[in-house]
């Protein structure tokens, strides 16, 4: 058990620390997250009066837009000169490097996405509650992690089968459908007090169930 939290925390470390060196990833994604704020307050923000239905808006698509970004980006480094060949033939559990592709790609789409809740604020005057928003927090957490758990599989899917890139969000925006409308439902439901349930079953739900079949699809998804 040790030794496969350790390979999950060295595919982990090796992927934020390449980041952190190239910075390819949280910089491209970032800007273009920004892009679509701006967007949302330049086009919409004279005709929408609800500053807080706008910024909801905002925030997720600019979260399925970049996160589909990232995942790209992410994998594509890793396609690049067989750098993913190389991670495969170590003497690992190829689930314990899926896992770790699904922690460093969350922490990307994490991080973009609270830069991104700031972006609102600053832009499109959205300021949820300071009650509510550790609560959003988590809502963006959970659906950075079953985003990830779909985008890994589908990234790596589409380019080991020679698939044109452009193929990717159509493959991955339907999976995430449901991340997406719980994710929205979820942060008009903390900011109205309304019953979180139902949706917040669908979001906790649907993760793990990407999540765990991932891990038993990676295998067969990056053999050649």
């Amino acid at each position: 058990m040790s030794s496969f939290l350790g390979a999950i925390y060295r595919v982990l470390k090796k992927d934020l620390q390449i980041e952190r060196r190239t910075k390819q990833v949280t910089t491209t994604v970032a800007v273009f997250a920004l892009l679509v704020v701006l967007t949302f307050a330049f086009s919409f923000v004279q005709t929408l009066q609800s500053a807080a239905l706008l910024g909801r808006g905002a925030l997720w698509v600019a979260f399925v837009f970049a996160g589909t970004f990232g995942v790209t980006k992410t994998i594509e480094l890793e396609d690049r000169n067989g750098a993913l060949d190389g991670l495969l033939i170590a003497p690992i559990d190829r689930s314990a490097i899926y896992l770790g592709k699904v922690l460093s790609t969350t922490v990307f789409i994490f991080a973009v996405s609270l830069l991104t809740l700031g972006a609102t604020s600053v832009f499109l005057g959205y300021s949820p509650p300071m009650s509510t928003a550790a609560a959003i927090v988590g809502v963006l957490l959970v659906s950075a992690v079953g985003f990830s758990a779909i985008g890994v599989v589908v990234s790596i899917l589409t380019f080991r089968s020679g698939l044109d890139e452009l193929a990717l969000p159509v493959l991955l925006v339907p999976l995430v459908v449901p991340l997406l409308l719980a994710g929205v439902e979820l942060t008009t439901a903390l900011e109205s007090g309304a019953p979180l349930g139902g949706w917040l079953r669908l979001l906790t739900l649907y993760t793990g169930i990407v999540l765990l079949a991932g891990i038993a699809t990676f295998e067969y998804v990056v053999e050649e």
